[in-house]
Order: C-alpha cells, then structure tokens, then sequence
C-alpha cells in the first residue's frame, strides 16, 4: 500500500480548477481498499509509511483480521520514498500494490515496483494511469491478483514508458507522456501552459483523459495495450500534418493548442532532444534539467508497470452462469 499525502494538492488547485484530494478522504478510501482485501482473504499487507499516517485508520480496522505493518523504513514525503518503498514490497514478494495518487505517484512507484502489478487509484490531478474506482472494489482486485486466484490474471497489462537517457544513461522515465519545456527550471514542477511547451512524447493519447496527453487524442489515439507512441511539436505550421485542436490540458482548462506536426513513434526508436536551456516534464511535472554539452535523448518501450484493470477484474470474479443456450 503506497499512498501519497502530496497527490491531489499542487499548484493546479491555483492556476486551475483541479479538485483537492484531502488527507481525510485519502484515509477513508483506505479503509474500503483494507475491507476488500479482508474480503479476498489477503494474509498480509505492507504499507509504506508517511508523515500524515493516512493508513492507521485503515490498519486499526483490520487489526485482528490481517497482519497489517508499516515498512521498516524512514517517513518520508518526497519521490525516492515510493520508489524505495515499491522496491521493498518487491523485494518482500509482494502480490499486488495499491496506489493512491496520480501520474505522477505512479511514475516514482513504477522505478522500484519491478513484475509487482500495480493497482492505482486515482487520487492526483492529471489521472491517465491511475483508475476512477471505488476502494473496496480496487481492495478486492488487489486481493484477488495478490492471491493467485486463477483466471485474474488475464486483468493485468503490461503497459509502455518512456526512457530518458542523458549521455547513455538512463536517468528517469515516463508512464504517459514526457514534454520539454522551454521553463529553465524545475520550480513548482507542475505543468499548466501550454505556450511553454515544444515537444510532447505520448505513451497513451485517450480520448476520455485530461492532461497532455489530451491533446495526442485529438490527432491520433493511442490506448494502453497499443504498441507505439506519438512525438508532437507544438507551435504554428503549414506542414501536412500541422493542426489546431482543442484538448482539456489541466482540470477546468481546455485551450486551443497549435501542433506543427506530429508522426508515430515505433518501440526501440530513441529521439535527440536539442531544446537548451529547458525542462522536461514527466508525467506533467518537470523533473529533467537541459543543460549545455548534453546528449539527451527518449527512448519508448513496451516494458513498462504492470497494471491491473479493476472492473475486468471484477468480471472475471463474477460467477459464470451457464444459459443453456
């Protein structure tokens, strides 16, 4: 159980209309994820601890019913804390790990998680990884995969990322989409206007998503089990794919966003990122610095998290009943 106190409550509650996930609410929907694992019959479960102490409530309430226990690890509030954490459910053999939190929640999860599939829970602002679900429900598929339950695992995909290398290295990664930006530094990390932003690399592009990967949607989409990604440069063209389309960026925002072209991109293919000075943001948050006599470059891949569709799940649970026909 990975829960991010942070999620939900960045600077997109300021320069936009994104909805704040409280620390309350991040609570309770753990107490619904801890009932449905008591429900699948989970012997065990890890939670990695935070400042806020969001899963006592839900650890009390299963106290004699299921070994319940923090990590035995710092709390910590920052990324390599999930990305550690991740690593040390792996590590302990864990089934299955629950998220709470957004894109990028589960970008740091995802660096550590290792053949764990994950079951995330959408508690963030830009929501394309993560799932709208109910927690007792995510609690149950959790519990059901984590368990071996035969059949389940027919829920779980194994989704793309984006490597990012600097001279040969790989530094960090995507799940949905990288875009550089000509912002000098990381700052409040969070990614909002669009005018800033040069290239954008997608993993997904849905229709029935928000952020930027949004606009990817209104020219190509692209879905989880798709094997390629897109490159969009943005700005004013008269090539043959240039095209303006308006596409829902950040909650409550959806501005008319100008792509000078756009082409397909195949897995293994890297691509030579030449903006300086610059950012790169992953997952709608820059994380990568642009710095002078770099070689830096993108990578897609299909070996990305795995991750485990919570109401297919569902349905593979349900009875099977036989019609007669």
């Amino acid at each position: 159980m990975i829960a991010n106190p942070a999620a939900g409550k960045d600077i997109r509650r300021l320069v936009a209309a994104g909805r704040v996930v409280s620390n309350q609410e991040k609570a309770n929907t753990l107490r619904r994820v801890f009932a449905g694992l008591v429900s699948a019959n989970v012997d065990r479960v890890l939670v990695m601890p935070d400042l806020s102490r969001l899963a006592a409530p839900a650890m009390e309430d299963v106290e004699n019913q299921i070994e319940a226990r923090y990590l035995e690890m710092p709390r910590i509030d920052h990324q390599d804390g999930s990305t550690r954490a991740a690593r040390m459910m792996a590590d302990a053999g864990a089934g299955a790990i629950v998220t709470l939190g957004g894109d990028g929640t589960n970008r740091v999860v995802a660096k550590g998680v290792g053949d764990v599939p994950l079951v995330p829970i959408s508690t963030g602002t830009n929501n394309v990884f993560p799932q709208m679900i109910e927690g007792t429900l995510a609690g149950i598929a959790a519990g059901s995969v984590a368990m071996g339950v035969v059949g389940v695992d027919a829920a779980i995909t194994r989704c793309k990322r984006f490597d990012i290398f600097v001279d040969e290295e790989l530094v960090d990664i995507a799940l949905i989409d990288a875009a550089v930006s000509t912002e000098m530094f990381v700052g409040a990390r969070a990614v909002w206007n669009m005018d800033t932003v040069e290239d954008v690399f997608l993993t997904r592009a849905e229709p029935a998503s928000i952020g930027i990967s949004a606009v990817g949607s209104q020219l190509r989409p692209v879905s989880i089990d798709e094997p390629l990604g897109l490159h969009l440069r943005l700005g004013e063209g008269d090539g043959p794919t240039a095209r303006s389309v308006k596409a829902p960026i950040a909650p409550g925002m959806v501005p008319e966003v100008a792509v000078s072209e756009w082409d397909v991109m195949q897995p293994g293919e890297r691509r030579r990122i030449d903006r300086r000075p610059g950012t790169i943001a992953l997952d709608g948050e820059r994380e990568v610095t642009l710095l002078p006599n770099q070689v830096v470059e993108i990578a897609l891949t299909l070996d990305g998290p795995k991750v485990v569709d919570v109401a297919h799940a569902l349905r593979l649970l349900a009875p099977k009943i036989d019609t007669g026909e």
